[in-house]
């Protein structure tokens, strides 16, 4: 299953398509996917990824730059993965990356936000964040 949705994304590799023909294209294909990853997949262990990268893409609040970019990001971490031939990570990626695209998708059809799933994925970002700063700031510490 992961393999037929990370050769759909790879397959615009060397295309670019803005928000509105990504949800003209692919919209129902990428909602498909994330139907039938649902069905196959215990994906309790993807949550926490899946949380963090719709976090950081609240960082944008237009919906459009939000499902372009992250369209965009899908297909390039798909390429690396498949690049450096690291299976586990193309799993990863291409689980997720449906994941969260189907939830901005939603959100680009109907207009609105579920804010439970963005109060829960900003939060998991900032933990990530804050988590980052803290380790770079022991680092800092040695530079004076």
């Amino acid at each position: 299953m992961t393999n037929e949705i990370s050769n759909y994304f790879h397959a615009f590799k060397n295309k670019i398509l803005e928000a509105d023909e990504i949800y003209a294209k692919c919209g129902k294909d990428i909602l498909e996917f994330e139907k039938l990853l649902i069905e196959s997949e215990p994906l309790e262990d993807y949550e926490n990824n899946f949380l963090v990268i719709l976090g950081y893409t609240y960082r944008l609040d237009d919906v459009s730059q939000r499902l372009y970019y992250t369209f965009q990001e899908a297909i390039y971490a798909i390429d690396l993965d498949k690049l450096m031939k690291n299976e586990d990570s193309l799993k990863l990626n291409t689980i997720v990356y449906t994941l969260v695209l189907a939830n901005i998708l939603r959100e680009y059809e109907s207009k609105s936000v579920d804010e439970t799933i963005k109060e829960k994925a900003i939060l998991e970002y900032t933990k990530l964040e804050e988590k980052k700063a803290k380790e770079n700031s022991k680092y800092h510490i040695y530079q004076y």
